[in-house]
């Protein structure tokens, strides 16, 4: 009997373990930052008083914590508003296939948007641009002809947009589904968890129903990413019940194709370290089996940001 318990045991531990780090034939992570506030002119994020975030975080680090996840590929996102930092950190991943692409920081406002971005084109690992500096603290005008216009240019270039649309609630989501109705050949990806605060709560039906018609756009995606900055309850909750009223929301209305991953590293360090992370949200995907796996940590985020993957 105890021979036939312990067998039970050792499959239930293996059962969870495989539920907890699946085998996909890609890991990419779609969303980390790299900055070193030691350079010459300093960085504009993230603030001094961060003591967590405020040093530098670089490729050898960030590959450190990452490759043993099983990781296979990294999309950076420029985390500066200054338009020289896209070179800066093209430049320090310069030669890295593991750094398979970045979003860049291009102000869809300048009036020389378009010679910008194709000056950055040159490097082909550019994927896309985070629009979140508009004309007014640094608020995006979804209305405004010139933020249109060169989010037209983007589309034209195949190239995709990021949107950050943090703590902008149900009235952010209705703005993100106006813009994807505006531009429709636009591929749009919606940064950490469509901006939702979590409370552990039942997700905000006013919020679910702004999602349902978002999702209806088949050129709009979102990242599964920032779990821990976007809980309310510092340091983050580790459980992935306090996010799983809102995940199954996302879940049921961009279903499998739709959700991409992303850390958010190093943000992801005020709350815990880049292993727990990817437990965390695997826990809930794995339980999804194995093809939204492979969707989640890979495909999706080939099909938006148009990677050539195997």
């Amino acid at each position: 009997m105890k021979i036939v318990l312990s067998f039970l045991f050792f499959v239930m531990s293996a059962s969870a373990d495989e539920r907890s780090l699946p085998k996909v034939k890609h890991r990419i992570d779609t969303h980390i930052h790299l900055y070193d506030p030691t350079r010459e002119d300093g960085i504009p994020w993230p603030p001094k008083d961060d003591s967590v975030l405020y040093r530098p975080h670089l490729p050898a680090e960030f590959k450190k914590v990452s490759k043993p996840t099983g990781l296979t590929g990294v999309i950076v996102v420029e985390a500066s508003d200054r338009a020289v930092d896209n070179r800066w950190v093209l430049d320090l991943v310069k030669g890295d296939d593991y750094f398979i692409g970045l979003v860049g920081n291009v102000d869809p406002y300048a009036k020389d948007f378009a010679k910008q971005l194709k000056e950055l084109q040159k490097d082909p690992r550019l994927v896309g641009i985070r629009a979140r500096n508009g004309n007014e603290k640094k608020k995006i005008n979804y209305t405004d002809p010139k933020f249109i216009a060169s989010l037209r240019e983007l589309a034209k270039s195949d190239l995709t947009v990021d949107i950050l649309v943090n703590g902008g609630g149900v009235e952010a989501v209705k703005q993100v589904d106006q813009l994807a109705r505006t531009i429709p050949n636009l591929h749009i990806v919606v940064d950490h968890v469509l901006g939702y605060d979590f409370d552990g709560k039942e997700a905000n039906p006013e919020w679910v129903a702004a999602v349902e018609k978002l999702a209806k756009n088949k050129n709009v995606w979102c990242k599964i990413s920032g779990l821990y900055q976007r809980s309310i309850a510092q340091p983050a909750p580790l459980v992935i019940d306090h996010y799983r009223s809102v995940l199954d929301v996302l879940w049921k209305n961009l279903g499998s194709e739709r959700l991409i991953f992303g850390s958010n590293w190093p943000c992801t360090r005020n709350s815990g370290d880049y292993p727990g992370y990817l437990k965390l949200v695997n826990e809930y995907f794995s339980a999804k089996g194995q093809e939204a796996c492979e969707r989640y940590f890979w495909k999706n985020a080939s099909e938006a940001y148009r990677l050539k993957l195997d």
